[in-house]
């Protein structure tokens, strides 16, 4: 061997002083992430999948979600249909209606109860109760507000606070084209009219525009999907809108606008962000 060779030799360590690559930081740093990965899953679970506030205490439900943008249709087992909104949970009894036709609701629904022998259907939520024998009727209460509203579309429903009221517990009946405005927070409970014909296009998956403003059209869909809409721009288009939208998701009824109307939108898990 050269000079030369000897000269930029490296020395050979031996076997047990070989330099290895250290892991641990890199592991460290993953369990890191892998811990806060699962403590944002565990905190949106529990933000957004709470437990009514109502439930009896060991009584076992089958509960119904619907996920965000979105309604679904349930039928239970007495027949009773249910339109389910956006972020709303229904918590049926798993032996109903054997040991009777009650159901809690935290969110927002239509329902389309039938007569079963005369048996009374009951819906509580944290604000409102409701009884029917046969009835239409659209319930609107989510425990993370204060207000409730409870339109009714047909038949006839007996409406009375859910909670002890230390000033008014008398209840309201209630026929077609007659709703109730509540508010627990200053323990308010009224007996209003609205117009039947908006609300039986809800029901029935049907949105109807005839040069509605804009802001209106916005309002609307806040309505029918149970979701709060942020408009941003000063642009926004003078004229109305006209059509029809069906059943169909948030974000397909907002790609369809989008694109007629002209404005970008956002979808969060709080609210829907439009801009003009």
């Amino acid at each position: 061997m050269s000079a030369a060779n000897k000269q930029f030799r490296r020395p050979r360590l031996p076997l047990y002083m070989k330099k290895r690559r250290n892991w641990q930081p890199v592991a460290a740093a993953l369990i890191v992430v892998m811990l806060l990965a699962s403590g944002i899953l565990y905190y949106m679970a529990g933000r957004h999948h709470t437990s009514s506030s109502i439930l009896q205490t060991g009584q076992q439900y089958t509960i119904f979600q619907c996920p965000y943008g979105e309604r679904k249709t349930i039928t239970l087992a007495d027949s009773t249909m249910v339109l389910l909104n956006s972020r709303s949970n229904l918590y049926v009894p798993v032996n109903f209606p054997k040991t009777g036709r009650n159901v809690i609701l935290d969110g927002e629904a239509f329902f389309q109860v039938h007569n079963q022998g005369n048996e009374a259907f009951v819906l509580t939520t944290d604000k409102l109760k409701a009884v029917t024998i046969e009835g239409t009727f659209r319930m609107r209460s989510l425990e993370k507000q204060s207000g409730a509203t409870f339109y009714l579309l047909g038949g006839a429903a007996l409406v009375t606070k859910s909670y002890h009221s230390t000033t008014d517990n008398q209840p309201e009946n209630l026929l077609s084209g007659e709703m109730i405005l509540a508010n627990k927070d200053i323990d308010l409970m009224e007996k209003e009219t609205f117009p039947l014909a908006e609300q039986q296009d809800c029901l029935e998956g049907k949105l109807v525009f005839n040069n509605t403003p804009v802001q209106a059209v916005f309002k609307k869909i806040e309505d029918w999907f149970g979701v709060e809409m942020e408009l941003r721009g000063n642009d926004t288009p003078p004229k109305g809108v006209s059509g029809e939208f069906h059943n169909g998701s948030l974000q397909e009824m907002l790609a369809a606008l989008g694109d007629s109307v002209g404005f970008s939108y956002r979808i969060t898990r709080e609210k829907v962000v439009i801009k003009f």
